[in-house]
């Protein structure tokens, strides 16, 4: 939805592996983060390919209103960068 400037990323996070995980919630929750007003969109390198990849880290930064995601590859890492004015989350 580029002509949109909108991102939306399906995700699957494994919640039982975060530190703060209460075993009477899910192991798992589905959802979409959808990035509105998006002026930058860049996945590096730019032959990599987004699957079933493992978050490795997220950085946000609010001064640029950009957050970086790096991921794990077959057989490397990459990062997606965006460039957005807002974020939602929505579970499935």
């Amino acid at each position: 939805m580029l002509n949109q400037h909108k991102v939306q990323i399906k995700l699957d996070l494994c919640q039982w592996k975060q530190a703060n995980y209460d075993e009477s919630e899910p192991e798992m929750q589905e959802g979409v983060l959808t990035f509105s007003n998006v002026s930058s969109f860049q996945i590096e390198p730019p032959s990599f390919l987004i699957t079933s990849n493992e978050i490795l880290e997220v950085k946000v930064q609010d001064e640029n209103m950009s957050i970086e995601i790096i991921l794990t590859g077959t057989d490397d890492v990459g990062k997606v960068s965006i460039v957005a004015q807002d974020i939602f989350w929505e579970g499935c």
